[in-house]
């Protein structure tokens, strides 16, 4: 699915949740003027006097005395209607259509700017392609604890702690600057340090702000890119692999649990050189160690990562033990 196309379909949902609440203030009115035909009457009424009342308005003969006798006039037939409703259980704002939006009534607009709910709905959208939706409600920058780390230091001066935050303060301020800088992460280090929460963090963060994020374990992914090569895959990894180029940032988690052959290396380094031609984001987390991607994949892939990939390693003792 296309950002056009996303956008179409929120529009859609937008017009379907618009004719829903219509159709049900439709019917629920129908029914009450059937039970109250007085409420009728009353509408008849109110329209009668809003039609005398511009005639004549249009016509310059009007007056203040006028307008107060219509006023008085309106006014005494929306209390008889507001009493009617209540006597049937019900009150004048329940004949109004209840919109998901009180603001841009389910259009979607306010004006020429879009409302503040559309932004709501793209991550709704976005949460459920990018395969880790349910997470990011458990997994983001405001549930992080920083306590978990800890401030004992290294034989090389700096603790988790201090490491954690300068990741994060590096991190965020790729997120705010990446309209004019795509983002070319790499996470590396031992299990359970973080690294699969901040990639979490760093994906809500995004699709909060309306970006496109496709969230990938290096086992799915190139499972998806072999069956697609070879042409054995289904519509749902079809479509998985073409969100690839159109996503505005890959999250490929846990690198190397792929098991590597001759046939996913190359996959790898199309990925990656592909993202970094078209300037698009892409962030990458692995167990394994500099060392370890050198000797694993080509040459080629470990030059990509060292010479456009901004690069952090997590250090610290498995939080999954604490």
């Amino acid at each position: 699915m296309t950002k056009e196309e996303i956008y179409t379909a929120i529009a859609e949902d937008y017009e379907n949740d618009r004719a829903s609440a219509e159709s049900k203030a439709h019917l629920l009115k129908k029914r009450l003027y059937e039970e109250n035909p007085r409420l009728a009457e009353i509408d008849s009424e109110i329209m009668q006097n809003g039609v005398e009342l511009f005639k004549i308005s249009a016509s310059g003969a009007y007056n203040t005395e006028q307008r107060e006798n219509f006023r008085v006039k309106i006014d005494a037939l929306n209390k008889e209607k507001d009493n009617v409703l209540k006597n049937a259980g019900y009150s004048l704002e329940a004949l109004e259509p209840r919109y998901k939006c009180d603001i841009c009534k389910d259009n979607g607009f306010v004006g020429s700017k879009r409302c503040q709910c559309f932004r709501m709905r793209l991550a709704d959208k976005l949460y459920d392609l990018s395969n880790i939706g349910p997470l990011l409600e458990d997994e983001n920058f405001n549930t992080f604890d920083y306590s978990r780390f800890s401030k004992e230091k290294n034989k090389d001066g700096i603790s988790p702690y201090e490491n954690i935050m300068n990741i994060v303060m590096d991190v965020m301020g790729a997120v705010d600057d990446i309209d004019e800088k795509p983002m070319h992460i790499l996470f590396y280090g031992n299990s359970g340090l973080g690294k699969t929460f901040m990639c979490n963090c760093i994906a809500k963060s995004l699709m909060e702000r309306g970006y496109f994020v496709v969230y990938m374990s290096a086992y799915k992914l190139f499972s998806y890119m072999l069956r697609f090569r070879f042409g054995r895959e289904t519509d749902k990894e079809a479509e998985a692999v073409r969100l690839l180029n159109e996503c505005d940032l890959l999250v490929i988690d846990d690198l190397g649990t792929e098991g590597v052959n001759a046939g996913t290396i190359p996959e790898l380094f199309d990925i990656i050189n592909t993202r970094l031609l078209n300037n698009k984001s892409i962030l990458i987390s692995t167990n394994l160690s500099l060392a370890d991607i050198s000797k694993t994949y080509s040459e080629r892939i470990f030059s990509r990562i060292t010479g456009n990939f901004n690069i952090y390693k997590f250090i610290g003792s498995d939080l999954r033990l604490k």
